[in-house]
């Protein structure tokens, strides 16, 4: 059931012993909702507690600043940023059983009891944002670099085609706030560890073109990542950005092997291109210019299966 900010925030005041699921291969936007719910509701008194199903980066751990490690046994059930609960992971079943998903995906399958839904925005964070104004929370220091991150993030800094006037009015205010942008900045776009320039070089060596050069695809092996010790997720997710950079290249693919015979394939387009709708022929989804899939079979068959679908809405697009 589809709901509105009111009757989130009614929600929100009259349960307790809070879960707060963000999805696996965590991003700042799941994470900045996730950590800015969990301060903001045990500042009102109730008990909440914020989980993801993968190992946080640790450049998030400012995120966690003024939030306690609570025990208790969780009553209430809610989900940000996640789309579907296999995005869960591991906390696919505690997805079953979720009462609140706050979300910004137009991909939402709708699996929590109530879900408030804000497609149009760029990031979920802009949404809770609201919803925590709503709720009365004083929005300081700490949720507001919780929020920004989320915006951030999902913008890449501001520069997606999904940013919009809103988007740059709540940073502003979320800077008033006291957002530390300079330091977020930094480590969300620009520090990279050596581990990461690593792994760069490896995706690099490897890369192909297909579709008349409008298609690149990168690979993340299991044996590439066993051979560098000095990385963590956040490392790998941020492979699937490098093949869109590339002059030319409409659609990006980077695919992950996720354990042999599993790999996931992260795909970020132009704007001549939707790619949730690629993804979703394969049970994925995402965003128009940023979306993921996953495939059970050989790396060989799932390079052959996302490439031909990308270069078949090349083709119904006009461009190859």
């Amino acid at each position: 059931m589809r709901i509105e900010i009111n009757e989130a925030v009614q929600f929100l005041r009259s349960h307790d012993d809070y879960l707060i699921l963000m999805h696996a291969s965590p991003d700042g936007d799941t994470l900045g909702c996730g950590f800015a719910l969990c301060g903001a509701l045990q500042r009102m008194g109730k008990r909440a507690r914020a989980v993801c199903p993968d190992q946080i980066p640790h450049r998030f751990d400012y995120m966690r600043e003024g939030i306690t490690e609570q025990e208790f046994e969780e009553k209430t059930i809610v989900a940000v940023d996640v789309a579907d609960t296999k995005l869960l992971g591991d906390m696919k079943a505690l997805g079953d059983k979720t009462s609140l998903c706050i979300d910004h995906h137009v991909s939402n399958t709708e699996y929590a009891e109530m879900l408030l839904l804000r497609e149009n925005y760029a990031a979920a964070a802009e949404l809770m944002y609201e919803v925590l104004l709503a709720l009365g929370t004083d929005i300081d220091r700490t949720i507001a670099n919780c929020l920004y991150t989320g915006i951030a993030t999902d913008t890449g800094c501001f520069k997606f085609s999904n940013t919009k006037p809103q988007t740059h009015i709540y940073a502003a205010k979320l800077m008033e706030c006291g957002a530390d942008i300079a330091p977020i900045n930094y480590a969300m776009f620009e520090l990279k560890t050596q581990g990461r320039i690593k792994l760069e070089q490896e995706v690099l060596r490897n890369m192909k073109y297909f579709g008349d050069g409008h298609v690149a695809v990168i690979s993340v092996m299991l044996d590439t990542l066993a051979k560098i010790t000095d990385i963590d997720s956040d490392d790998v997710g941020a492979m699937a950005a490098i093949p869109r950079q590339i002059e030319g290249v409409d659609i990006g693919i980077s695919i992950k092997e996720k354990k042999p015979g599993v790999f996931k394939a992260s795909l970020r387009s132009s704007e001549r291109i939707d790619v949730s709708v690629i993804a979703q022929q394969f049970g994925g989804g995402g965003h128009a210019r940023a979306s993921g899939c996953s495939f059970e079979c050989s790396y060989e068959e799932t390079e052959k299966r996302i490439v031909a679908a990308c270069c078949e809405a090349l083709k119904q697009a006009g461009i190859i």
